[in-house]
């Protein structure tokens, strides 16, 4: 009886489907034209202090597609009693609408107004979501701080003694 499947190809035979194999995988993994190629830009800063201007441009070749953004870098919050502050993208000065706005927020109630103290804790956060409806063309992304509605403004830091960066990626729908 003669073997049968992969075991009886001859070696030659089998080198030639196993590079078949990986010339298909190839393919499926390669975008199928120039204009599907994904993306994508990073600015990072190394602060010792606070991180004053995080604005990166960013090129958008399609109006159909979604920009994929994200912030990475120290955030912190202090304040003597209750405090809100938020971290949010603007795309050319104008927060996202489609589908809603990228933001964090901290907030903190644990300061001592009797003992004039406050915590103090700086931590790596990431502020990241997609954002659509935004034409093609020239793209001024930026992450600001601002206030929580509702709530006391607290002594926001952004970027202390860290790499901060803002990645972004333009994304089909």
């Amino acid at each position: 009886m003669r073997p049968q499947g992969p075991a009886a190809a001859s070696p030659p035979r089998l080198q030639g489907l196993l590079l078949l194999l990986l010339l298909l995988l190839l393919q499926l993994r390669a975008p199928s034209s120039a204009s599907e190629t994904p993306k994508g830009k990073q600015k990072a800063l190394l602060r010792q202090r606070e991180v004053v201007d995080l604005e990166c441009t960013f090129t958008k070749m399609r109006s159909n597609s979604a920009l994929r953004v994200l912030f990475s870098g120290s955030l912190r919050l202090k304040c003597r009693n209750a405090c809100c502050q938020r971290w949010y993208f603007t795309f050319n000065g104008a927060e996202c609408s489609g589908p809603l706005p990228i933001e964090a927020i901290i907030y903190l109630d644990q300061g001592s107004p009797e003992l004039n103290s406050t915590i103090n804790i700086h931590r790596t956060s990431s502020v990241e979501g997609l954002c659509e409806g935004i034409g093609a063309g020239l793209v001024d992304v930026a992450i600001w701080v601002g206030t929580c509605s509702d709530y006391p403004k607290g002594d926001a830091s952004t970027g202390w003694n860290s790499v901060s960066r803002i990645i972004i990626e333009e994304l089909p729908k």
